[in-house]
């Protein structure tokens, strides 16, 4: 596709003629590293050229620790900071984002004139590597700011509610990157390592991602539901069809993988998905993802409908606050009458 040669093999062809075992160079180690993988040649991988392949995958708890306490050397903390409860609250970093995210607590240390790095300019610099800067300057109505605080308040609820899903670690309402508000939740460090996503789950986040558009339905009705649940609703869409076509989680279709993946010279990344089914399965597949949604949409709008009142004030407390933390939200769920969602 394109003709020619691209990047990959300008690079395959150097790396050959430098391994071309003409010269007796015994006792040389060759080490290469890449962050791609897939798209290395197989002349590249065939016995005798690469000894060991090693692969270096993200930081677990025990990693993470040691990272930070590395990254931490030279700078000056605070006695409430305590780096086991940051490895803890960052699983997925890798190592630089784990540097990175020291940087940005010194850098907002520096800004806020203080001579030590405290705990809370930790908690932000977390939210700042995962959603970018605060838009401070960014003035919000109080109509806006009260459908934002619903819209959050309808994502934590239903995951806190949810059984056997992420923790919620906090919600707020303060603008970030193009996000209006955010609702952060806890990946569980075993499925994060696994990759392993049971369809109970994968059934719960779809009706987490649902939650800030049914409760924008719920409290403002249909002729008021705006576009920001636009990527919730993508997110949606994408994993129902993944659950049908790829996991074979569709009663109907039964375990089949459907569909082919083409790939392009390009990077290796797919760019099209070969059809091998007919229009008969074509309509069936629509079908199972429509009834996904749908089933998470009823579960969703059920947990939000029983627990209104929880809604309310979790909103409430987002207009007053702007940031809502876990502990506020357990305590929140601990003093009132809580009715969980049903299995799916």
């Amino acid at each position: 596709m394109g003709g020619g040669n691209d990047e990959r093999e300008q690079t395959l062809n150097q790396l050959l003629t430098e391994m071309d075992g003409f010269e007796g160079n015994t006792g040389v180690i060759i080490i290469a590293a890449t962050n791609r993988p897939d798209v290395l040649d197989a002349a590249l991988l065939r016995p005798g050229r690469f000894d060991r392949q090693v692969v270096v995958d993200r930081p677990d708890y025990a990693g993470r620790l040691e990272i930070l306490n590395v990254h931490s050397r030279g700078k000056t903390f605070s006695q409430d900071v305590d780096l086991e409860k940051i490895a803890r609250r960052t699983p997925g970093f890798t190592g630089a984002d784990l540097s990175n995210l020291l940087n940005e607590a010194a850098i907002l240390a520096a800004r806020r004139n203080l001579t030590e790095i405290a705990m809370d300019e930790i908690n932000d610099a977390i939210d700042r590597v995962l959603a970018g800067p605060e838009k401070k300057d960014r003035v919000m109505s109080e109509k806006r700011k009260t459908l934002v605080a619903y819209h959050e308040a309808g994502h934590a609820l239903v995951g806190a509610l949810m059984p056997d899903y992420d923790p919620v670690q906090k919600i707020s309402i303060i603008p970030r990157g193009r996000a209006g508000g955010l609702t952060w939740f806890t990946p569980s460090e075993e499925r994060l390592e696994s990759g392993l996503y049971s369809r109970s789950y994968l059934q719960n986040q779809m009706a987490v991602a649902l939650g800030g558009r049914l409760a924008e339905e719920i409290v403002f009705g249909d002729e008021e539901v705006t576009t920001g649940a636009s990527n919730d609703l993508q997110q949606v869409a994408s994993t129902a069809r993944q659950m049908v076509t790829r996991f074979g989680m569709s009663d109907k279709l039964g375990p089949v993988a459907l569909g082919r993946q083409q790939g392009n010279p390009f990077l290796g990344r797919d760019i099209s998905s070969e059809r091998d089914f007919s229009e008969k399965t074509a309509a069936s597949i629509d079908a199972e993802v429509r009834a996904l949604v749908d089933q998470a949409y009823d579960r969703c709008k059920a947990v939000l409908l029983e627990n209104r009142h929880i809604l309310d004030k979790l909103a409430e407390m987002l207009v007053d606050k702007e940031t809502v933390d876990s502990e506020d939200l357990q305590n929140l769920l601990a003093t009132n009458d809580v009715k969980m969602a049903s299995i799916a």
